[in-house]
């Protein structure tokens, strides 16, 4: 019966009752193994399972943290969720720059089917190279294919026939003006940080706070669910002082400018001189700031030229010297300043008119823009004086504008000034200015006499509408008001009659400064003979300012002075600035049109010419014009050449009182044939001939340094001098023909016979 019952039982049946049975022979075995072994397996098993009770401890309890922070970063990626960027606008809430929402193109590289088909898919669409893209799609990891697609980009792709593409939204940023303000404004690069401009300078007001967002991932790293952890903080938003039609304007007349005369760059700056709110800035080259990739010259072009680039002032800083005589009762606009005929020697050097002026009055030695005059009034101020004066009106300091890569200017401490550098920067020389301080410096005489700080954020405003303005330096005085309103006076003669009248603008009394300055030749070191920088700075209405407007061009062809460059800029913007700020004429809009200039009145920079003689020209007069009165001393070319006509076969039709007391007053009325000037001849009026005046050299000996300066001086020649005491010997020696602009040589000697 057991062997039948044994054969009913199924297999596992017996399976069972078999390993029963071995384990209850181990267990016999077991018991009768001796006592020794018994305590080696007990031993051995309880530390086997206290190491498993410890790891045990060590996972769950002492390791938990890290684990379970190890398994949650396997698990789930944690990725950035940008805010929006702060908008900027101008002072009449116009958008310059937002940020819209926008895709960006990832891709998970282990869902690409067919790589190579991929890889020349996108390239297609992104016109990129196939061989880059190959590269991405050989990585384990996610790759971003495009941050910051445009529009018809993410469409295109997205009818794709391809796995494993992921779309993000990302912001971007865009400036709705194009390349208005572009220099103000800056640029930002495919991260979403400022890169130049104001998007730099308040990165970390304009970028907000980012947010966060979880995402689930799986052993392959492919997301499969997200939530947003954190929200994002908006960004703070700009306001400007800009005007956005203002910018415009300035924009446009100077891209006419840079033009018209071909020059190489240039800058206009358009401010409040009240307040110093910057109502436009413009700058030539410009770049377009919602270029993502600019090219190295894009890069370089954005640097503004009204605040980083520095040059000599030349003329225009004239005011600054007139104001600080005026100031310091040194002078009056009415005293009469004896121009030495065109020339004046410091040391080593010697500066000349680009006219021989005589007698001007201090008003019309600003008009004429007299270096000559302007120095000797110079040297009636202390270097300590005049570098006070400089500082005091804004030079040699930044204007604390908040944007990036401001120069502070180049004025020495008067300390280290060289004996002959009081003439030198009274004329705008050995300074160095950027077209925002002399802005900010004619603003002093604009506004009454004080030095405002230029501004160009007008308030900023929170996430919840909070509106703060940026806290402004307050203004400091430099002159008195009625010194200020002589200058006002002074430099609206400037365009009524003087260098700047294609300056003047219908309606509106308009002030201002021209100014011509001689670059500096890098291979010499010396002036340029032929590069330039053409300025004009004025302001209007005179006695009520509203604007003030700075013109520079940079390298200019042809025609270079500030008079006939810059000058004709100011009214073409002035016209239309004064409309947007609903300022009316104050004069007849029919004025009477502007007189043709001749050559010489427009030049308006100091001429430096080293201690050689110059050949070829000859001082002459008009036979029969008083010599004390109406005398004209003028230059005349190689008429000493063998080909030039003589010179009693030379007609010339002149104003014969432009020499003399009366130079102030303007030209006779004069016609332009093919931009070339000629004189109208009067009725009663015969064409005089020039004749060669019998001027020669006198004899030093026995004078004295000051006699000997001078004497050379008032015959326009440089003079090099050798030795103390009194003059035994010169050369060229006495009775010599004078060349107007040569150079004599006078050794001096102790005991000399006077």
């Amino acid at each position: 019966m057991a062997g039948r019952r044994n054969r009913d039982r199924s297999p596992s049946d017996r399976g069972f009752w078999t390993r029963l049975r071995l384990t209850a022979r181990a267990l016999y075995e077991f018991q009768s193994l001796p006592p020794f072994r018994l305590f080696v397996f007990a031993l051995t098993a309880a530390l086997w399972l206290a190491l498993i009770v410890v790891r045990l401890w060590d996972l769950q309890i002492r390791q938990a943290p890290r684990l379970a922070e190890k398994a949650q970063q396997q698990q789930e990626d944690v990725i950035e969720i940008a805010a929006r960027r702060g908008r900027i606008y101008d002072r009449n809430g116009i958008e310059l720059a937002r940020s819209t929402p926008v895709d960006s193109i990832g891709v998970f590289p282990s869902k690409v089917g067919d790589p190579e088909l991929a890889a020349t898919l996108l390239a297609e669409v992104l016109r990129e190279n196939p061989n880059s893209l190959r590269k991405k799609l050989k990585k384990k990891r996610f790759q971003w294919v495009r941050r910051l697609a445009e529009p018809g980009e993410a469409e295109r792709i997205r009818e794709l026939p391809l796995a494993g593409l992921h779309f993000e939204k990302e912001s971007k940023r865009y400036y709705p003006k194009g390349t208005v303000a572009a220099h103000i404004l800056g640029a930002v690069g495919v991260d979403h940080m400022g890169l130049a401009g104001l998007e730099q300078t308040f990165e970390a007001k304009l970028r907000g706070v980012s947010g966060q967002r979880s995402v689930q991932v799986d052993a392959l790293q492919h997301r499969y669910a997200s939530q947003v952890i954190q929200e994002p903080v908006p960004g703070y938003d700009l306001v400007l002082s800009i005007d956005q039609r203002i910018q415009v304007t300035a924009e446009k007349e100077l891209g006419r400018a840079i033009e018209e005369t071909q020059a190489e760059a240039g800058t206009v700056v358009v401010m409040d001189p009240v307040n110093g709110d910057i109502l436009g800035m413009a700058n030539w080259p410009t770049f377009d700031p919602n270029d993502r990739e600019p090219s190295k010259p894009d890069l370089e072009h954005r640097k503004n030229y009204a605040l980083s680039h520095m040059i000599e002032p030349g003329s225009t800083f004239k005011v600054v010297t007139v104001a600080a005589g005026l100031e310091e009762k040194v002078t009056t606009p009415e005293e009469m300043i004896d121009c030495e005929r065109g020339g004046i020697y410091l040391l080593s050097r010697w500066i000349r008119d680009h006219k021989p002026f005589a007698m001007l009055s201090v008003a019309d030695v600003l008009a004429r823009s007299s270096n000559v005059g302007t120095i000797k009034l110079g040297l009636r101020l202390s270097p300590e004086r005049l570098h006070r004066y400089a500082h005091a009106f804004g030079f040699g300091q930044p204007t604390g504008l908040p944007l990036p890569g401001e120069t502070a200017g180049l004025l020495r401490p008067w300390e280290r000034w060289h004996p002959a550098a009081i003439g030198s920067v009274a004329i705008g020389q050995e300074v160095g200015v950027t077209a925002l301080q002399m802005a900010r410096g004619v603003s002093v005489i604009a506004n009454g006499g004080s030095l405002v700080t230029p501004r160009i954020i007008e308030s900023i405003v929170s996430p919840q509408g909070e509106r703060t303005e940026p806290d402004v330096r307050e203004s400091s005085r430099v002159l008195n008001p009625d010194t200020a309103a002589i200058m006002r006076a002074l430099m609206e003669r400037v365009v009524r009659e003087g260098t700047g009248r294609r300056a003047r603008t219908p309606g509106y009394r308009v002030a201002g400064k021209t100014g011509t300055a001689q670059k500096v030749d890098p291979e010499t070191g010396r002036y340029s003979t032929k590069d330039y920088v053409a300025s004009f700075v004025g302001f209007a209405p005179v006695n009520a300012p509203s604007i003030l407007v700075v013109i520079v061009l940079d390298s200019p062809v042809g025609m270079h002075y500030g008079g006939q460059v810059a000058a004709p800029v100011f009214p073409r913007i002035a016209t239309e600035v004064l409309r947007f700020r609903d300022v009316p004429p104050e004069l007849p809009l029919e004025q009477e049109p502007v007189r043709p200039i001749p050559e010489e009145w427009w030049a308006d920079f100091a001429i430096e010419e080293p201690a050689r003689d110059w050949p070829g020209s000859t001082q002459v007069e008009f036979p029969g014009v008083s010599s004390d009165e109406d005398a004209v001393v003028v230059t005349v070319a190689s008429l000493t050449d063998s080909t030039s006509p003589r010179l009693g076969d030379v007609p010339l039709v002149s104003n014969l009182k432009m020499g003399g007391p009366n130079a102030a007053s303007p030209p006779e009325p004069q016609t332009v044939v093919d931009d070339t000037i000629e004189e109208a001849e009067p009725a009663d009026m015969k064409p005089a001939r020039l004749t060669v005046v019998d001027a020669r050299l006198p004899d030093f000996r026995g004078e004295t340094v000051d006699s000997v300066i001078a004497q050379t001086s008032s015959l326009g020649l440089a003079v090099h001098l050798r030795g103390s005491g009194r003059v035994w010997r010169q050369w060229p020696p006495a009775g010599t023909p004078i060349q107007f602009g040569g150079t004599v040589t006078v050794d001096f000697r102790v005991g000399a016979k006077q």
